[in-house]
């Protein structure tokens, strides 16, 4: 039973300020059930066209009861709209939302378990929070699409060299590989994964994508690989990949990785992408899509053994390695003008 103290202190909050205060708590119910209904289909159905609740349910093989309460609330939040004949279609808001599917994949599925572990994980020597590294991996790749490949094709456009052979280090699903050899004939490609599961999601993908004869998927790890000069690339790509190595080797996993490399293939150009670590400078956190997305992008990495960094850190840590920044670009302004994604084209010092 509460104290007269503890009913006093909960009394003080008026109605008012409980709507304020419970926005988060809002926000964090709808993205749950969002992503629940992007990944089961359910948007899919009702964006090809209306549906009666009945006839998805029986679509699904759901329990009614629950899509219907599911369908209810997400029409209090103005996501759908539900006639007098009970079918149910999408609003534009909804409509908005499947075309960033991607990010509720990641952040999300990937990730929401990471945001719930938080409070345990801050205590010193808890370990690193978990997270589900299939949506992870399928939602980056799918973010990818819109940010980070018109980078690479424009590092590439700059390069001035016409390559035949891309080794994707950390290939993730796969579609770095599939897009650039599809937008580049000539171009073969291999990806190399460390995690079985997801080497063979993307041998599944690649295939799917009928570029199996051009792109082959490796199960191993980066450095052994290419220690074992099993092939010579003159084009690498890392993409969000550095700053895992660097959380969990330090700097010296990053620089056996690029020796590795331009040891191998000592004239290659390498492609990295990563996010500037700007999470402490209230003039880039300002930024509508800063605040929206990239601050909790910031927020997971330490949680999960990810080390973001500043450029500028960057750069010199390439430099100490011999490595020298050919060019440096960043995302579209139509697409994100926060500039906080950036990519290099990077040779050996010399080569």
């Amino acid at each position: 039973m509460k104290t007269t103290d503890e009913l006093t202190r909960f009394g003080d909050v008026d109605e008012h300020e409980l709507v304020r205060a419970l926005q988060p708590y809002r926000g964090f119910v709808v993205a749950s059930v969002l992503h629940g209904f992007l990944e089961r289909g359910l948007y899919d159905a009702i964006a090809e066209r209306p549906r009666p609740v009945q006839e998805l349910a029986d679509a699904f093989a759901l329990d009614p009861v629950r899509l219907r309460t599911v369908l209810l609330f997400l029409a209090n939040e103005d996501l759908v709209a539900i006639d007098g004949d009970d079918v149910v279609a999408p609003t534009q808001q909804l409509t908005e939302v499947g075309k960033v599917r991607a990010w509720y994949e990641m952040m999300i599925g990937g990730y929401a378990e990471t945001f719930l572990q938080m409070g345990d994980k801050l205590a010193a020597g808890s370990g690193p929070a978990s997270r589900n590294g299939e949506y992870v991996g399928r939602g980056s790749c799918g973010i990818s699409l819109h940010d980070s490949l018109p980078i690479v094709h424009r590092l590439l456009e700059l390069s001035g060299r016409d390559h035949r052979l891309m080794l994707d280090l950390g290939c993730g699903s796969g579609i770095y590989l599939t897009e650039l050899c599809r937008a580049h004939p000539q171009l073969r490609g291999v990806g190399i994964e460390p995690d079985e599961g997801a080497r063979d999601a993307a041998v599944e993908f690649v295939a799917a994508e009928g570029l199996s004869d051009r792109i082959d998927i490796e199960l191993a790890n980066a450095v052994d690989y290419l220690e074992a000069g099993q092939l010579k690339p003159d084009l690498a790509l890392l993409g969000f990949v550095i700053h895992e190595v660097l959380g969990q080797q330090g700097e010296e996993g990053v620089r056996r990785l690029l020796g590795a490399l331009f040891g191998a293939s000592p004239d290659a150009d390498l492609i990295v992408i990563d996010v500037d670590h700007q999470l402490g400078s209230p003039e880039h956190m300002r930024h509508p899509l800063a605040q929206t997305y990239y601050n909790g992008y910031y927020l997971l990495h330490p949680f999960t053994s990810q080390r973001l960094e500043p450029i500028a850190y960057w750069e010199e840590l390439f430099a100490s390695c011999g490595v020298e920044v050919v060019d440096r670009q960043t995302t579209e302004p139509s697409i994100d003008s926060t500039g906080l994604e950036v990519g290099w084209l990077l040779r050996r010092r010399g080569g």
